[in-house]
């Protein structure tokens, strides 16, 4: 699973860069608002400017992207790698009933 998210969401962990406010000029940006800075032309992203709350979200969101992208690594059990050969295999079947699931699973 981890690579396939990968290949739709990029995978790559906000970090944080500071800079004093006396080195840089910077307006107050609005909270839901992104200011994007431009050079030269709309194509031509130099920055984005978010409301402090706003940062917070983002960074928490990333936050829960990484840990998607790399859920922690766990082993199954023999009756739960059971499971998942039958439900991969080209023969397999829709079972509702706990009967069936059990015959199957050899239970």
């Amino acid at each position: 699973m981890s690579s396939e998210l990968c290949a739709t969401v990029p995978c790559m962990s906000l970090s944080r860069s500071r800079a004093r406010g006396n080195d840089v000029r910077v307006p107050s940006p609005k909270q839901g608002t992104a200011l994007v800075v431009e050079r030269y032309s709309a194509e031509n992203v130099k920055a984005v400017v978010l409301h402090p709350e706003d940062f917070s979200e983002l960074e928490r969101l990333s936050t829960a992207l990484d840990e998607l992208a790399h859920p922690p690594r766990t082993d199954l059990s023999d009756i739960g790698a059971k499971a998942h050969r039958i439900v991969e295999s080209s023969e397999a079947e829709l079972v509702e009933d706990e009967e069936s699931v059990r015959r199957l699973l050899g239970l």
